[in-house]
């Protein structure tokens, strides 16, 4: 064989060696993808971090009824907590107090998936696709119990559920929405969290083109359409309510990257708070005050 032959098998077995390897690397990560990102895990739903005293109520959507907790205040403008993947109601319960000191109505509500709530027909999270259902069914029991306006409160993946209501209803009472480390493009996201790890063996870091294959074998497993949940390219065209965004600037789980990019692309409704040395959902750990602060001004120019 001469020499050019010899490069040619080099170049066509290093082809080989390329796709064979995606595609084993793209089943391994998507199998990662389903288990961690879309099979339920919930944690137990307990009050012991929570100092606020709060009535446990129910609400219905259309999969029956759904466990809430309400404090109750003197505002007709309510606050909606959404917390996150397998996070419980008791996610934001650090800032319950100053909220309900503040004057506003409390809601924070569990959804499909939950510890010992009904579960998605499809038995995986839907990242706001069908979940937007509750977010509908705990506006309609905030509004029959005094509710005339509602400020969305979204915690990571709790802000897909969020926007995907907020997108899907034009309508008055929802004047605000608050999202803290929103997973709001969870294809992004799993972009991101490809880049932070390193591929077995060999140490190189996962290639971008790994991390796409694997949510195509992802997409082909539990029937994803990762357009569908990437809310930043809707909300240019769909959000209509002004938005407070927090972000740690050390979150390794959803990238800063889409929250800035939504603020970019809607500036004139998207405020962003960048915080320093904050992780996941870490703000108001870190920067309590400011947060705060920001949280109880957005609300009193919304209300």
């Amino acid at each position: 064989m001469n020499s050019r032959g010899v490069f040619r098998s080099i170049i066509w077995g290093l082809v080989a060696l390329f796709i064979v390897a995606h595609l084993a690397g793209g089943w391994h990560f998507s199998n990662r993808v389903i288990d961690e990102g879309f099979t339920p895990a919930p944690n137990p739903i307990v009050a012991t971090d929570v100092d606020v005293p709060f009535e446990e109520v129910s609400y219905t959507s259309t999969l029956g009824a759904f466990d809430a907790w309400y404090m109750p205040a003197s505002s007709t403008t309510w606050v909606i907590h959404v917390h996150g993947l397998n996070a419980t109601p008791a996610e934001p319960a650090s800032l319950f107090a100053d909220i309900q000191t503040a004057g506003y109505p409390q809601l924070s509500v569990t959804y499909r998936n939950d510890e010992n709530q009904p579960e998605d027909p499809s038995g995986i999270f839907q990242y706001g696709v069908t979940e937007w259902e509750e977010m509908f069914a705990a506006v309609e029991y905030a509004q029959a119990n005094g509710a005339t306006q509602i400020v969305f409160a979204g915690y990571s993946t709790g802000a897909s559920h969020v926007l995907s209501y907020v997108f899907r209803h034009n309508f008055d009472e929802i004047v605000g929405v608050i999202m803290d480390s929103g997973n709001i493009d969870f294809g992004t996201t799993l972009d991101y969290q490809a880049s932070l790890e390193d591929l077995p063996v060999i140490g190189l870091q996962v290639p971008i083109t790994m991390a796409w294959v694997a949510k195509f074998f992802t997409s082909l497993r539990v029937d994803v359409n990762w357009k569908s949940i990437d809310y930043v390219d809707k909300a240019e065209r769909s959000l209509r309510v002004p938005v407070l965004a927090f972000h740690g600037e050390e979150d390794m789980t959803v990238p800063i990257e889409t929250s800035i990019e939504l603020a970019e692309e809607n500036p004139d409704l998207v405020t962003l708070i960048q915080v320093p040395d904050a992780g996941h959902v870490d703000s108001f750990n870190v920067a309590y005050d400011t947060y705060i602060a920001e949280v109880l001004a957005f609300l009193e120019s919304v209300s």
